[in-house]
């Protein structure tokens, strides 16, 4: 059987079951298992593939899942998440940076993500890798070239929702001058007035903020609805540049953009975005993207046939090593039970 036709025809879905199916991700580790199936494939071909896949990887994300987002999809999620490298000397986009985790410096690869959800269900749609020392790009400057994508593809977009990290004057801003909702955490050194003629406090200092929020000016930002929760005793804020927004819609908006925090623990545990053995630009990019639509092939089966993500995975590697003992049986001649 010719390997090189069969991975022109369906290359991409190959990978992405490997990767929801295989612990040990590697061009040569794909190479091998498709050789057992007589499918002769060399590793630099799957490589080539990687490439390929790099060369516009959001683009072939997007393109992707394009047409299951429905108009309910309107809650758009931006974070990022981290991919350790720790033994990666050569590998482009991995830096030494402080882990919080690991409490020490370590190699690392920070990617920023954005996914889209209707508050169950979870759609990835774009990332950028942080890669400052070379393109000089910051993390809030990825979040802007996100939240612009998403305007260029004519998403209905309800509320655009991130971290304190991304609440900075120019990405509250961008959101504002497109005439787009969002809502964010902040921190609590922020400062705001109660009024136009206030004195400058920080959020901090307010004794009190009624449950359906408060209106506050937030400096060289403008007027914005500040809610609070208390979360293991501490208090956390929110703002949104919704003013009407009730403490319901709040609730709501709030639950559904934490869908992205189950998004990096599926697409890390179980779609293999770690693993990988490539150290050039363009194939890294190439995994990551193919990556995140394996997950979302994982999370369409979730969802038509309502299995969890690992109960899938579980059930896939009981049919390849049933498989795999019916065959090593026949070959030594020994008999089922």
């Amino acid at each position: 059987m010719c390997g090189e036709g069969i991975l022109k025809k369906s290359n991409m879905l190959i990978y992405i079951l490997f990767l929801l199916l295989s612990e040990f991700n590697s061009c040569v580790e794909l190479a091998k298992t498709l050789r057992v199936f007589g499918i002769n494939v060399s590793h630099d071909t799957i490589n080539r593939f990687l490439w390929i896949e790099g060369f516009n990887p959001q683009e072939n994300l997007f393109n992707f899942v394009r047409d299951f987002i429905t108009p309910e999809y309107n809650i758009f999620v931006i974070d990022d998440f981290v991919i350790d490298k720790f033994y990666s000397k050569s590998t482009e986009f991995v830096y030494y940076c402080w882990s919080n985790l690991h409490k020490r410096v370590v190699n690392e690869m920070h990617i920023v993500d954005c996914i889209t959800t209707n508050g169950k269900n979870i759609i990835p749609i774009d990332f950028r890798v942080y890669d400052r020392p070379k393109d000089g790009k910051t993390k809030n400057d990825l979040c802007r070239e996100i939240i612009l994508s998403l305007v260029e593809r004519g998403f209905n977009i309800r509320y655009i929702c991130f971290d304190s990290w991304y609440s900075s004057k120019e990405n509250l801003k961008l959101i504002d001058k497109l005439g787009l909702f969002y809502l964010c955490r902040v921190k609590r050194n922020r400062k705001i007035k109660l009024s136009k003629n206030g004195e400058w406090i920080s959020i901090k200092e307010l004794k009190e903020i009624p449950e359906t929020g408060l209106i506050v000016y937030l400096k060289k930002v403008g007027y914005v609805k500040l809610f609070c929760l208390s979360k293991n005793g501490k208090a956390v804020y929110y703002i949104t540049n919704n003013l009407f927004m009730t403490f319901e819609v709040f609730q709501e908006v709030k639950n559904a953009s934490w869908r992205i925090e189950e998004f990096h623990r599926g697409v890390k545990q179980c779609c293999n975005i770690e693993n990988f053995f490539v150290i050039r630009r363009f194939p890294i990019l190439g995994h990551i993207s193919l990556s995140m639509r394996a997950f979302f092939i994982l999370e369409k089966i979730r969802i038509d046939k309502k299995i969890s993500w690992y109960e899938l995975r579980r059930k896939l590697n009981r049919i390849a090593v049933g498989n795999a003992i019916i065959t090593l049986c026949k070959k030594v001649g020994l008999s089922l039970i």
